[in-house]
């Protein structure tokens, strides 16, 4: 709603004058909607295009993993049973380690590759439900000695009571390991990653909390674009697959840094609850 104010200063407006105007008011709300719908188009249009290129990406990255999961997964076993040989000279040992270090990194940018080329269905609502606080111990868990390995302490609190959450355990684990793993490569050695689990205004709140050197103003629209990183070794998909398991559950995703003393990151994302059965 709008409304045009006209002041005459000296003759009084005429009433060709009021006419005009009058004209030019009733003409002015098409206009608007021109634009608007215009506007709608062009939004509509950027959508499609980064659809298409992630689906392209997707499909590449697809490719790329299967075609070299299976030739790593066979250095690695070759490489494993060398490691137990008791005539193998301890330089060769230490070298071999650090080889098949560099096929665990690999492989778990390939699992990451895996996971961002899966397709997914947006605001398609939950393939099931788990319980967030056993998915959150079970990623602890299985994180827990690459955080020692950094000399990074893992602390993790969650509220006693179950939290279920209207997304299968696949998808809940997606999105807590990416967030702890983004923590830690953010965190220094002797630095803290701290993960709580809680419910929020009926939803379950998992929040991921490092105190590295935060994140740049600047990069903070970028972060979650696929591909994006500022790490030496970071492929940018991992905050990308957090964001886009949340869109698939009708999740969110907060992202608040510096969060003390200019550093620091806190990641929060919010997952619906499950709707109980009220047969039950």
């Amino acid at each position: 709603m709008g409304r045009l104010r006209v002041r005459s200063h000296g003759a009084m407006v005429s009433g060709e004058t009021y006419a005009a105007l009058e004209f030019v008011c009733e003409q002015l709300p098409g206009a608007f909607d021109l634009c608007r719908l215009i506007e709608e188009k062009l939004e509509l249009e950027r959508e499609l295009a980064e659809r298409e290129r992630l689906a392209l990406v997707g499909q590449m990255a697809a490719s790329v993993s299967h075609s070299l999961k299976n030739p790593l997964g066979s250095i690695k076993t070759i490489l494993q049973v060398q490691m137990e040989s008791s005539e193998l000279p301890a330089p060769m040992k230490q070298e071999t380690q650090m080889v098949l270090d560099e096929i665990r990194r690999l492989s778990e940018t390939l699992k990451q590759l895996l996971q961002f080329s899966r397709p997914g269905v947006r605001n398609c609502g939950p393939a099931g439900t788990c319980d967030a606080a056993g998915v959150a111990e079970s990623v602890a868990s299985m994180l827990r000695h690459e955080a020692e390995n950094r000399g990074i302490a893992l602390e993790v609190s969650m509220d006693r009571q179950p939290l279920e959450v209207a997304a299968s355990a696949e998808v809940a684990n997606d999105i807590l390991s990416n967030l702890v793993l983004n923590a830690l490569e953010a965190t220094s050695r002797g630095g803290v990653v701290h993960v709580s689990i809680g419910s929020q205004d009926g939803n379950c709140s998992v929040s991921v909390e490092d105190d590295g050197t935060g994140i740049p103003p600047a990069l903070k629209e970028k972060i979650l674009q696929p591909f994006f990183t500022t790490k030496a070794r970071g492929t940018g998909l991992g905050l990308a697959i957090v964001s886009r398991r949340l869109e698939e559950i009708g999740g969110t995703l907060t992202v608040y840094s510096p969060i003390r003393k200019q550093r620091g990151s806190r990641f929060r994302a919010l997952l619906p609850l499950a709707v109980k059965d009220s047969r039950a």
